[in-house]
């Protein structure tokens, strides 16, 4: 084993099979005399040294910054597609599964001390066509999560001004963030603090306009009607990418596993950040549901700010905070497009000058920029983009990838208990994420309609 993996090229996996061989090999304790093998993955000695430097408390820091996003807004939405029964079941379903996943990356991290990141998981299991795959996939993410930054913008800045029309109000907010995306990453990285801010202080003045306010819509003293079942079982699919938006943080999690000081506390870690944002996103969303019923809306913001009898201070301050925060990631997610694109270009067209450089990049940016605003003015159901969010893209990459890169790692070696579990896990997930992303191109009046007649 220890003569054949030498002569391999450092940075070039092994055939899938040759490479399962392996891992069994030294699982079984035949290896060659320095009882290590070559990493198939080769990294320069200054970025191992320069990892594994957070605590367990700053990593879970790290970690519920990663979970926690805009999704929170509308989880009360999804349970009133989902009633409360498939509501929570769907909700600890994808809790205990993308908590479950999120520690097979670590299993499969663990057979090569050079796998830093994702894109390095996709390239450890799948080669270099599952590197580029998973990096596609990446880029389809964050264009879709702008663009629900985008409509989410848009949509808090109507409810603080009403007589301006919505697609005035994208326009102007395109003229504002466009030029953050031209400047250099260092300088943006430090605004997403307010990102944090804004999530939690929502939750906060979401309990404080419910125990404030005795009558309804708008109280938990005095609820509105909800539902225990579906009120409409067409629309029920659409719950699935709702409630799993809020769990996508994988992709950052085998970074945040190389950067821990005391790797071994990685699952403790997990289940810690987990507890955080899911008691966080529970009770956004069940008061949420209490205080509005079936008038929920697809941001629970715009309800808290349609409601009268809230404080127009307090909640003044929640919808600019929300503002706030797609300004502050905007330029941050829409980075790794920006410069997919500008490698490409440049490697096709030669610009010498730095000047040269920079003109393009402009363009180039506020193109991209202006794609992302005409499109979330095409389609601006803040619901849809993140039910296809969660439905497509967390789905395969919170759930369905780490399995398939752990079956294809470690399947010989598993149980059939545990080859169970991971394929019950598979399935369910692909099934939901099939359903969820098809139910996102429905039109909502359409499923309206089917469902009066079937009623």
């Amino acid at each position: 084993m220890a003569t054949h993996l030498q002569g391999q090229r450092r940075g070039e996996p092994t055939s899938g099979r040759e490479y399962e061989n392996n891992v069994a090999i030294s699982a079984s304790g035949i290896t060659d005399n320095t009882n290590e093998r070559t990493p198939l993955i080769s990294r320069p000695d200054t970025i191992i040294d320069d990892i594994g430097k957070s605590t367990v408390k700053q990593t879970v820091f790290n970690s519920v910054n990663a979970l926690m996003g805009i999704a929170i807004l509308s989880l009360p939405f999804a349970f009133k597609y989902a009633g409360w029964v498939f509501g929570v079941l769907i909700f600890l379903f994808c809790l205990i599964q993308t908590n479950y996943t999120a520690k097979l990356i670590k299993k499969c991290l663990d057979t090569d001390p050079g796998c830093l990141t994702y894109a390095d998981l996709a390239y450890l299991a799948f080669g270099k066509k599952g590197r580029l795959i998973m990096g596609s996939l990446f880029l389809m993410d964050l264009f879709n999560a702008t663009v629900a930054l985008m409509i989410l913008t848009g949509d808090s800045l109507q409810t603080l001004f009403p007589n301006v029309d919505l697609v005035h109000l994208k326009l102007i907010a395109f003229f504002i963030i466009t030029p953050t995306t031209w400047m250099p990453f260092h300088f943006l990285s430090h605004v997403s603090v307010f990102g944090i801010a804004a999530t939690a202080s929502l939750a906060a003045v979401v309990l404080i306009d419910g125990f404030t306010k005795f009558e309804s819509p708008g109280s938990l003293l005095n609820p509105m009607d909800t539902h225990f079942l579906p009120p409409n079982w067409m629309a029920f699919p659409l719950a699935f990418g709702l409630i799993n938006a809020g769990f996508t943080g994988h992709a950052v999690f085998p970074s945040l596993y190389r950067d821990m000081a005391k790797p071994e506390s990685y699952n403790s870690m997990v289940n810690y950040s987990y507890l955080i944002a899911s008691s966080i996103y529970i009770t956004v969303a069940a008061s949420g549901y209490l205080m509005f019923g079936s008038t929920t809306m697809e941001e629970i913001t715009l309800n808290i700010m349609s409601t009268p009898g809230f404080s127009v201070l307090l909640n003044s301050f929640v919808i600019w905070m929300i503002v706030i925060n797609p300004l502050s990631k905007y330029p941050l997610m829409l980075t790794p497009i920006n410069i997919s694109i500008e490698v490409v270009f440049f490697k096709i067209v030669f610009i010498g000058s730095k000047f040269s450089r920079t003109i393009y990049t402009i363009i180039s940016r506020t193109f991209v920029s202006f794609l992302i605003v005409y499109t979330s003015i095409a389609f601006p159901e803040f619901d849809r983009a993140m039910s296809l969010l969660g439905a497509f893209f967390s789905f395969l990459i919170s759930a369905i990838f780490p399995i398939l890169c752990y079956l294809k790692i470690f399947g010989h070696q598993l149980s059939n208990k545990s080859l169970a579990i991971n394929i019950m896990f598979l399935v369910i997930s692909t099934i939901m994420a099939i359903i969820g992303t098809i139910w996102t191109f429905f039109p909502r009046e359409w499923l309206d309609k089917v469902e009066s007649h079937m009623g």
